[in-house]
């Protein structure tokens, strides 16, 4: 394992890569609030593949200074990413995204296509309107930033909130979910400042007081059909509480995305079905592998 600061305008970003550095390149990007950690099976699974991997901490999620709300957008953290492929010379990479960093992945593939070779989609944000209640209560300005204040999850939110029926009764689980959180003040900042910065427009905030609406400000209209040649996978568990499986359904217009749901499955979908996501996502790279071959 190997640590990469790289430099992208007034920020740091972490680069935590396993591999030697030789195609072919995976960007694996957490979701808000997670590290490696979140991710670990799958790290563990590309890497078994002969991937190497890089995982992206965003902007103040590892290394100081906390995002700030006018650089918080998700295009603008697409662009990040961007500026870290270039500074450590990848082309191209599969790039793997867990909620929030599947909806940058989105947003990267948009924005710099001939960077990605393919999508492997957990749960991601940014294709449909609704997120959880409790969202709405995030982007009230002095009630989400005493909300959004250091603190660690505990085992009953964790329950309620992340993960469904399959492992909700697993108490070891858990717990160590439980320890995957930390009191980390540039990191509860620079989440604050992504729920903030990527609102609806002002004379949309009215959708705020009726159900959905939370996405509107991400969500991708319009130009979906712009990755209808990139290969992607989707994976997501039926009981998520945070981002509804029901958005699973606007993947139906990207002729090349393959949709696998998993049953009794929270958000927490990386660690809770491990061994399936897994499965998955090995038989998705070696077809990946195998099409790239032949272009090449």
């Amino acid at each position: 394992m190997q640590v990469h600061v790289a430099p992208c305008d007034r920020y740091r970003l972490r680069v935590t890569t396993w591999g030697g550095g030789a195609p072919p390149h995976a960007i694996v990007l957490p979701g808000l609030m997670a590290d490696w950690r979140a991710l670990a099976p799958q790290i563990r699974t590309l890497r078994r593949l002969g991937w190497t991997v890089h995982v992206v901490d965003l902007p103040g999620f590892a290394l100081q200074p906390s995002l700030a709300r006018a650089d918080a957008t998700v295009v603008q953290l697409a662009d990040y990413v961007a500026k870290v492929m270039g500074d450590l010379s990848i082309p191209h990479a599969l790039v793997l995204g867990h909620s929030l960093g599947g909806g940058v992945a989105l947003h990267l593939a948009l924005r710099r296509p001939e960077l990605v070779s393919g999508l492997v989609l957990i749960a991601p944000a940014g294709l449909g309107i609704s997120l959880h209640w409790i969202y709405k209560l995030y982007c009230v300005p002095l009630l989400g930033r005493a909300l959004l204040r250091p603190a660690v999850l505990r085992a009953s939110s964790i329950r309620r909130f992340l993960v469904g029926s399959r492992r909700r009764g697993d108490a070891r689980f858990v717990s160590r979910l439980v320890r995957h959180g930390t009191r980390n003040r540039p990191r509860s900042l620079s989440a604050r400042a992504i729920i903030w910065a990527n609102q609806p427009r002002r004379w949309d905030k009215a959708r705020a007081l009726l159900p959905g609406g939370e996405q509107r400000g991400i969500r991708i209209d319009g130009r979906l059909a712009e990755l209808s040649k990139v290969p992607t996978l989707v994976l997501w568990g039926d009981e998520d509480r945070i981002i509804p499986v029901g958005d699973a359904r606007r993947c139906k217009e990207l002729p090349l995305a393959e949709v696998r749901i998993a049953r009794g499955v929270g958000h927490s979908l990386p660690l809770e079905a491990a061994d399936w996501a897994n499965g998955h996502i090995a038989r998705f790279v070696a077809a990946l592998t195998s099409t790239l071959a032949r272009a090449a």
